[in-house]
């Protein structure tokens, strides 16, 4: 099997284990995910693939919030996908975790009606940004939506300084696209029409841009 190559949240695989405070105490994680989850409009019975899952927070809340949405969380990092079993075990939610190699996604072609991405695209590179755009449009269904929450480019020079901190962290080459203002052109190349930028949130490491886009 060809070795995964990721970079750990917080970079560091020590760090770990302090992901979920870490990022609680360092924005307004909970705003976000529920923000994030409020735009991809999701009805009973709807499908929806929490891409890039880590340990699960924005998974149990789509479940939470929508009881009756068949939920996955996928994600390369076996470790943190064992803190996340671990947590949906405590809230007895019914999700679903898979972990994979990080190029093609195990699923179906149309597999899916809603695919939802939290924090995680600034640890891609620029081209395993476009491979696993092009996944995730490959297994949503057709008019499925794509709903991201990641770092951007912000008007304010204070955020643009404020997200070279987590680049020091997550490298400066995986978050190239994100500083430059490059995620909305890259998910509209991989076959998504009607891309929008729908809300920003300034945090302390840069503004959080929440990206909305349909299956072309």
């Amino acid at each position: 099997m060809k070795e995964k190559k990721y970079i750990p949240a917080l970079r560091f695989r020590w760090l770990t284990p302090f992901y979920d405070t870490l990022v609680n105490i360092t924005m307004p994680e909970k705003k976000i995910k529920m923000e994030l989850i409020r735009q991809a409009d999701i009805a009973t019975g709807h499908t929806v693939l929490d891409f890039g899952c880590g340990t699960a927070t924005l998974s149990i809340m789509t479940k939470q919030m929508h009881p009756n949405a068949r939920v996955t969380g996928i994600d390369v990092d076996r470790k943190i996908l064992n803190r996340a079993l671990n947590k949906i075990k405590e809230q007895k939610s019914d999700i679903f975790l898979l972990d994979y190699t990080g190029e093609k996604l195990p699923f179906k072609s149309g597999s899916f009606d809603r695919v939802i991405s939290s924090l995680v695209f600034h640890h891609l590179d620029t081209e395993s940004k476009k491979i696993a755009l092009t996944e995730i449009c490959r297994v949503l269904s057709n008019n499925g939506q794509l709903h991201i929450a990641d770092f951007g480019r912000s008007e304010s020079r204070v955020q643009r300084i404020l997200f070279n901190i987590i680049r020091g962290f997550d490298g400066f080459k995986p978050t190239d696209a994100n500083a430059k203002g490059l995620l909305p052109e890259l998910i509209s190349n991989a076959g998504f029409k009607n891309v929008e930028i729908k809300k920003r949130f300034k945090t302390m490491f840069g503004e959080v841009q929440i990206i909305s886009t349909t299956k072309n």
